[in-house]
């Protein structure tokens, strides 16, 4: 009897990538990534037959086969893959090359003969979850509607068959009164979920409308009047509903995943919806009201995993950016950690927290990739942990490897300032300051009055030579941050085209700012007066401040090994010295 082979495998899972083959399509967690037809074929080419070395002449044939092409064509091809996958020049996940003979794809394949319609989740499944609307007499209740949202974010996110928009970016239409077809064309998704609550006293009236985006169609909506504490039910109903409007099938344990409560205690679970509600501000006054009521949440319920994530947030945070004092705020930080890991040690979020305490307090590099890695295995779609690599990279000055996480960060949560900033952050250490100043410019489109992207939008035209730029970045900084008669100098600093001045008065400004805050009693960072002083010119003082810097477990201290602003300081002995302190190797 002939044996009839088998039609090639149309599906192919790799990391966060699937390729499908009769749709040409690659995608990354359910987005579509755009490649020509021949970057496709090199790609498909090299799919089909892993982990075996081809020869460049066996692959040109088989993407050109009717054309003679020159070997700089399949070499180019290589390269925008290499991008596209995330692939590093020095650290090959993907496409490895085999010297002297061609390439072979080294990443596991799965590979299947099933229906196309698994590639793109559910045929392109994607949702934007809304914060809902507060219709309650009480503005307070404003955190328990943008609780709920989060919470249905996050279950809706451990599907793997949907891709879910972070939080960041939903949120950012809060308050607005956007046509739900804008929304669905700027994150890019099919449907949109949307409600309200109305809360009187112990009793809810929730409504929740899951839309078309293409059109404003009604796809489902229900309301659900209850009590508080049966909120976890209504939760699941929700999120039960969305999964069958959007027909979508569960797969595995994939249902006890969107379902699972990590309390059973509504007091403690509300506590913490305001823990989160407060966690999310980014003035430092309204972001210290979290520590409390994560606090009630723990004491309410001693086995509540979540709450603990929360006060290790906290101070993990805190201390990691100059909001607390490092030596107060790691040790509540890591008995914050352990409690959370102890009682749950499949919660992504608390390992997340510890690849952060690894990497900025133990400035245990390899402990800190092994643990970034456990979290993109429990949950590859947190935008948290691609934002948290590409530091690590940036850390590790692997500028490329930082850039690609930084995308990738991005792709999760595209309207999030902090992800852009960050990914400008990363193009501007890489000496790529066209592209830094570029990706600056966009992020600042999300808020014109972010004090912060100015300053650093300022930084990148001075290093491109635009010292008029520069100066007004600078003095628009200065402005939003309420220092009239430096913004006014700055102003003259301008208009007379002296950098010099610009510099000095801004730096000299800073160490009045940050004397008098200790004068005060609050924590100033050293890494603080240690910018002033070098920006001045003086390295005594820089390196003596520097010190005290290498000594404080913050994030600050960690970007000596690749932040453009050292480059003075890199040529004198005692900043080898800082750098191997840190932990850097030379």
């Amino acid at each position: 009897m002939k044996t009839v082979p088998h039609p090639p495998a149309q599906l192919y899972a790799f990391g966060a990538f699937r390729v499908d083959a009769s749709k040409r399509l690659l995608a990354r967690d359910g987005t579509p990534v755009p490649l020509t037809p021949k970057v496709f074929d090199t790609l498909l080419h090299l799919v089909r037959h892993s982990g075996t070395p081809l020869g460049k002449d066996e692959l040109m044939r088989a993407i050109w086969p009717d054309t003679v092409v020159e070997e700089n064509n399949l070499n180019q091809n290589i390269s925008i893959l290499r991008r596209v996958l995330g692939d590093g020049r020095n650290e090959h996940r993907y496409i490895a090359t085999v010297p002297g003979y061609g390439y072979q794809f080294v990443a596991e394949v799965r590979p299947s003969r099933g229906r196309s319609g698994r590639l793109s989740p559910a045929g392109g499944a994607s949702i934007a979850v809304l914060p809902f609307a507060n219709l309650s007499a009480d503005a307070g209740n404003q955190y328990f509607c943008d609780g709920l949202a989060e919470e249905l974010i996050n279950a809706l996110a451990k599907l793997e068959q949907i891709r879910v928009v972070a939080r960041t970016s939903a949120f950012s239409f809060k308050g607005k009164e956007t046509d739900v077809r804008e929304i669905g064309r700027k994150l890019k998704v099919g449907t949109v979920l949307e409600g309200s609550v109305r809360k009187s006293g112990n009793r809810l009236r929730i409504t929740v409308q899951l839309i078309n985006a293409a059109n404003g169609y009604h796809l489902w909506s229900e309301r659900y009047d209850t009590e508080v504490q049966d909120i976890f039910d209504v939760q699941d109903e929700i999120t039960l509903a969305v999964v069958g409007a959007l027909k979508l099938k569960l797969l595995g344990t994939e249902k006890s995943a969107i379902l699972k409560h990590h309390t059973a205690n509504p007091k403690a679970y509300l506590f913490y919806l305001k823990g989160q509600y407060y966690r999310w501000k980014t003035a430092p006054g309204e972001f210290r009201k979290c520590c409390g009521y994560f606090e009630h949440a723990v004491n309410a319920d001693p086995s509540f995993a979540l709450g603990y994530f929360g006060l290790n947030s906290y101070y993990g945070y805190g201390s990691a950016w100059g909001l607390l004092s490092p030596d107060d705020g790691w040790p509540k930080a890591y008995a914050a950690l352990t409690k959370a890991l102890e009682l749950d040690d499949t919660l992504p979020e608390a390992h997340l927290s510890l690849a952060a305490f690894l990497l900025v307090h133990d400035r245990n590099w390899a402990g800190a990739e092994k643990e970034i890695k456990r979290v993109l295995a429990l949950n590859p779609k947190l935008a948290e942990i691609h934002h948290l690599y590409s530091f690590y990279f940036l850390t590790m000055g692997r500028f490329d490897h930082a850039i690609a996480e930084g995308r990738r960060a991005l792709e999760c949560d595209p309207l999030s300032l902090i992800y852009g900033r960050s990914l400008g952050m990363c193009l501007y250490f890489s000496r790529r300051y066209d592209e830094a100043v570029a990706q600056y410019r966009e992020t600042l489109e999300l808020d014109q009055d972010n004090l912060s992207l100015h300053e650093l939008l300022g930084n990148a035209y001075e290093r491109q030579g635009r010292h008029g730029d520069a100066i007004a970045e600078w003095q628009k900084a200065t402005a939003l941050a309420g220092d009239c008669e430096l913004a006014a100098r700055l102003g003259s600093a301008c208009a007379e085209g002296d950098l010099a001045r610009a510099v000095c008065e801004r730096a000299r400004r800073s160490i009045e700012h940050a004397s008098e805050k200790a004068r005060r009693g609050e924590y100033v960072p050293a890494i603080e007066y240690a910018r002033a002083w070098a920006r001045i010119g003086d390295s005594e003082q820089a390196f003596y401040w520097l010190e005290k810097a290498c000594s404080e477990r913050n994030v600050f201290s960690l970007l000596l090994n690749s932040d453009p602003f050292y480059g003075n300081l890199r040529g004198d002995k005692r900043f080898e010295h800082l750098r191997q302190r840190i932990g850097f190797v030379m």
